[in-house]
C-alpha cells in the first residue's frame, strides 16, 4: 500500500515538472531569435538551470505573470536595457534594437548575441573616417554660411568654390 502511493505521488510530481517545464519553453519564441540559443536565451546552462541576467531581468519585471504561465513582454523597454552590461542592449544583441518584434513574426535576420552573457556583445561601431569627418565638417560650414547669408551677403566656406554653380 505504502509502494502504490509512492508510485502515484512520483507519478504526479514528475508530471507537474514536465508541465512547468513545457510551460515555460514558449518563453524561447517570445523573445526575437530567441531560438538563436534555446533556453540559455535566459539560463545558464538549459532550462531548469539558475537565470543569466538576461533571464533574471524578465523574471522579475517583464512577465505577464510570476508564474510558470506568464509571457515575456517584449518591446521597446526591455529592448533598451542592457542586462548582462556589456555595453550592448538587449535588443541590439537579439537584432532587435527598436523592440518592435513581436511573437509570430518572423525572427529579424541579423547576427545574433546572448543578451545574458556580458562575453557575447556585438562590434562597436566603427568610428567615423578622417574622410567622413572632414567631409561632415565641411557641410556643416556650408550650412553655417548659408545661415547667416539669409540676412545679408552670402560667402562660400573657406576651401569650397561655388563659382561653378
Amino acid at each position: 500500500m505504502t509502494l502504490r502511493i509512492l508510485l502515484v505521488a512520483v507519478l504526479f510530481l514528475g508530471s507537474v515538472v514536465v508541465d512547468e517545464a513545457a510551460a515555460r519553453s514558449k518563453r524561447v519564441r517570445q523573445v526575437p531569435n530567441g531560438s538563436a540559443t534555446s533556453c540559455n536565451t535566459c539560463h545558464t546552462a538549459g532550462g531548469g538551470s539558475p537565470l543569466n541576467p538576461f533571464g533574471i531581468e524578465i523574471a522579475t519585471g517583464f512577465l505577464t505573470a510570476a508564474s510558470a504561465a506568464g509571457d515575456v513582454v517584449w518591446g521597446a523597454e526591455l529592448a533598451a536595457l542592457d542586462s548582462d552590461g556589456d555595453g550592448a542592449s538587449n535588443g541590439a544583441e537579439l537584432g532587435d534594437p527598436d523592440g518592435t518584434w513581436a511573437a509570430g513574426d518572423a525572427n529579424p535576420a541579423s547576427e545574433v548575441f546572448h543578451p545574458g552573457d556580458p562575453a557575447s556583445t556585438p562590434p562597436p561601431e566603427p568610428e567615423d573616417t578622417a574622410i567622413a569627418k572632414t567631409t561632415w565638417a565641411r557641410v556643416k560650414q556650408l550650412i553655417g554660411a548659408l545661415a547667416a547669408g539669409e540676412g545679408g551677403s552670402q560667402t562660400a566656406p573657406t576651401g569650397i568654390d561655388d563659382s561653378k554653380q
